[in-house]
């Protein structure tokens, strides 16, 4: 935990920001279970530029976790608030508060994802499937064409690594008007 000066220099010390926004991740999540509370989830632009390995950028890291802890936890590693995001300027880390648990459900809860960042440090993140409809609802809702291409871009890195829950990724994407969406992207094999 970034109680002590030693935590503190080893996140400044990581000059990758991926690497450094995982590893403070990493060291939040250990410290938030010691204090009782369920491990976050990373979501959102997060997740994406995780499973990525950065080649997908973003500024925050979207998270879902317990409320109290987590603001007691950033208030004491000297985070400042501003609206619902948390801001540390010296370690350029901005945490975006999103809610303690996903909207997805359950099922989504138990699809995380646990990634390994030390041998004592891991982060939770969202199922790449549950990333994907969220890529395709920006792009089919907000019109952001960029989501589309990395709803494209997960498929292929999930199924380089393991194989898609297609049955998972066609109940979700019945239940938020995507299946149209989805269909051509698979088919069209991208």
């Amino acid at each position: 935990m970034i109680k002590n000066m030693e935590d503190l220099e080893m996140l400044l010390s990581v000059e990758d920001p991926v690497k450094r926004k995982a590893l403070f991740m990493a060291l939040l999540s250990k410290e938030i279970v010691h204090r009782g509370g369920k491990t976050p989830i990373i979501v959102g632009g997060q997740a994406v530029e995780i499973y990525t390995q950065g080649s997908y950028t973003t500024g925050d890291i979207d998270i879902k976790a317990p409320r109290e802890i987590t603001d007691t936890i950033l208030t004491e590693w000297e985070f400042v608030k501003v609206g619902r995001t948390w801001i540390n300027r010296e370690l350029d880390i901005y945490v975006d508060w999103l809610g303690s648990s996903l909207e997805e459900g359950e099922e989504a809860e138990r699809r995380t994802a646990i990634i390994k960042i030390t041998d004592q440090l891991d982060i939770r993140v969202l199922s790449i499937e549950d990333l994907v409809i969220d890529r395709l609802s920006a792009f089919k809702w907000w019109g952001d064409t960029d989501s589309l291409m990395w709803a494209k871009v997960l498929i292929r890195v999930k199924n380089s690594v393991d194989s898609l829950d297609e049955d998972y990724l066609f109940q979700r994407a019945k239940k938020t008007d995507l299946v149209d969406i989805l269909k051509g992207i698979l088919s069209s094999g991208e």
